[in-house]
C-alpha cells in the first residue's frame, strides 16, 4: 500500500496572503505605461486584462529588465529584454526606448500560472517553483482578484498554529 503524504497541520489559502485589489493594465496599453505603473506602485508585476476586465496575462519587471542570454557561447555578450536578444549592451537605451511603445499584449506572458482564491498556499508555491515565476495571479470568474508574489511568502513565517489568519497579522 502506497504511503500518503501527511495533511498539513496549518491550512493557509491564497486568499489569505494575496494582495488585493490587484494592479491591472489593459492589453492595449504600452510597455512604458506598464513600467510606470510598476514604479509608481512599487510592485514587480502588473496583471493584464482585456476590454471586459478578464485576466489575459501578466507582465513583470523580470521580463522588462535586461537578463543574461541563455545562449552558452554568447554568455556575457548578449542580453534579453522582453524576449528579444540584444547583442550590444551599449544599445540598452535605444532598445528600451524602442520597446517602450510596444503594446503590453505583444509582450505579456499568456501562459503564466493563475489560481482561484481557495487554493492551498502549498499548491501556489509548487506552481511558482515548477514554472520558475515570482508572481501568481488570483482569478475568480475570469476576473483578477489578487496576486501573490514570492515576497508575500514571507508572511508564512508569521502564521500561528492557533489564532488569527495571516491576513489579520499583517
Amino acid at each position: 500500500m502506497a504511503e500518503q503524504a501527511p495533511e498539513p497541520s496549518i491550512t493557509v489559502f491564497v486568499k489569505e496572503l494575496m494582495i488585493s485589489p490587484v494592479l491591472t493594465i489593459r492589453i492595449d496599453a504600452t510597455v512604458a505605461e506598464a513600467a510606470k505603473q510598476m514604479l509608481l506602485n512599487r510592485v514587480g508585476s502588473v496583471v493584464v486584462v482585456d476590454e471586459n476586465g478578464h485576466y489575459a496575462g501578466l507582465i513583470t519587471e523580470r521580463m522588462m529588465l535586461p537578463e543574461e542570454s541563455l545562449i552558452p557561447f554568447m554568455r556575457g555578450k548578449a542580453f534579453r529584454v522582453l524576449g528579444r536578444e540584444i547583442g550590444n549592451f551599449e544599445m540598452i537605451e535605444e532598445t528600451m526606448a524602442e520597446l517602450s511603445s510596444y503594446a503590453v499584449g505583444e509582450v505579456m506572458s499568456t501562459d503564466h500560472p493563475f489560481v482561484p482564491p481557495e487554493t492551498h498556499m502549498g499548491k501556489a508555491v509548487e506552481l511558482m517553483v515548477s514554472k520558475n515565476v515570482h508572481h501568481i495571479c488570483v482569478v475568480e470568474n475570469r476576473l483578477p482578484v489578487g496576486i501573490v508574489s514570492k515576497h508575500d511568502l514571507l508572511k508564512l513565517f508569521f502564521i500561528p498554529t492557533d489564532g488569527p489568519s495571516a491576513r489579520a497579522l499583517l
